[in-house]
């Protein structure tokens, strides 16, 4: 329904006195009330702005409706542009990208989200920005080795529908709130990224886990080459509360709390295999054992970074 040159036209509006007084109170109405309440007549009488002076600039209702959605559109392709980078690799990279978006919508209205959601629903595949973007996203790992798609569109028209039911289905919940959004699209990322991988082999989990430092071999000699237990122990383990215990005693500055959190979760890393865990909680734990804090908060978030990195496989 629009692409990059739309999107384009749309914000270039906004150098239009007149053009940004429509959008804004175009804008304001179908948040507020709905599209079904956005009227040429009523953003002209709104906006002090003549009906002739819209319909030549937009056309008709759904044409301003669809700049509207435009322009809110491009903060999210910036942050998807921001956010990817070609130093990591894909799961990390969409992880990063959807958590990122998932609050700046949380950020947005209710209509606002549902504008957005029917928008792309109504966008040709070929010229959505958003799919295009994911599409470069997947053929990049393929170079690198990290998936074996056949075909990437598709897959990057699935990726981008998948996250957009799913941000329908928790803004339109009110039981579910921003923290339980984040720990569900957690699990949405597995599954989907678990599928994508899949085309590496049967031993994929594992050989991405060794990609990122992980020690499988040693932990599931421990484990006797069980590997639902390990997968399970893992999953365990980053559910741990004592991460949130530790997060809380660093910000309440209570060194000798947070020292004793760091350390058993660091034993507990480094049973599993977790070696770059075990390091940044290692790094933490000699921040915090002199009794100083300084410096811990951002020792806990690169351990954190690090765990990311390894849970969004499992």
């Amino acid at each position: 329904m629009y692409g990059e040159d739309e999107t384009q036209n749309s914000v270039m509006m906004i150098d239009d006195t007149v053009g940004r007084k429509i959008l804004d109170t175009a804008t304001a109405i179908i948040s507020q009330e709905g599209y079904e309440n956005l009227t040429i007549r009523r953003v002209a009488k709104e906006s002090g702005c003549s009906n002739s002076a819209i319909y030549q600039r937009f056309g008709d209702k759904n044409a301003l409706a669809k700049a509207v959605a435009a322009l809110q559109a491009k903060p999210f392709l910036i942050v998807m542009d921001e956010t990817y980078s070609k130093d990591v690799d894909l799961f990390v990279n969409l992880d990063r990208i959807t958590k990122k978006l998932l609050e700046k919508l949380y950020s947005l209205g209710l209509q606002a989200i549902y504008m957005q959601i029917i928008y792309h629903g109504n966008m040709e595949i070929a010229v959505n920005p958003f799919i295009l973007r994911i599409e470069e996203y997947l053929k990049n790992a393929m170079t690198r080795g990290e998936t074996n798609i056949i075909n990437v569109r598709e897959t990057a028209f699935f990726l981008t529908s998948s996250f957009l039911g799913f941000i329908q289905l928790v803004c339109t919940n009110e039981s579910i709130d921003r923290k339980r959004a984040g720990k569900l699209l957690d699990s949405q990322n597995r599954i989907i990224y678990n599928g994508i991988g899949s085309g590496r082999g049967k031993d994929s989990l594992w050989d991405m886990l060794r990609e990122r430092g992980v020690d499988v071999d040693k932990a599931l000699a421990r484990m006797k080459g069980n590997k639902d237990a390990y997968r399970n122990f893992l999953i365990e383990f980053f559910e741990d509360p004592d991460f949130e215990a530790l997060k809380t005693e660093i910000a309440a500055g209570n060194a000798k709390s947070a020292f004793e959190y760091a350390h058993g979760l660091k034993g507990m890393a480094a049973n599993l295999g977790l070696e770059e865990v075990r390091g940044g909680l290692g790094v933490l734990v000699e921040i915090l054992r002199p009794g100083r804090i300084d410096g811990a908060q951002q020792a806990y978030n690169d351990v954190m970074e690090t765990c990311r990195k390894v849970t969004v496989l499992l």
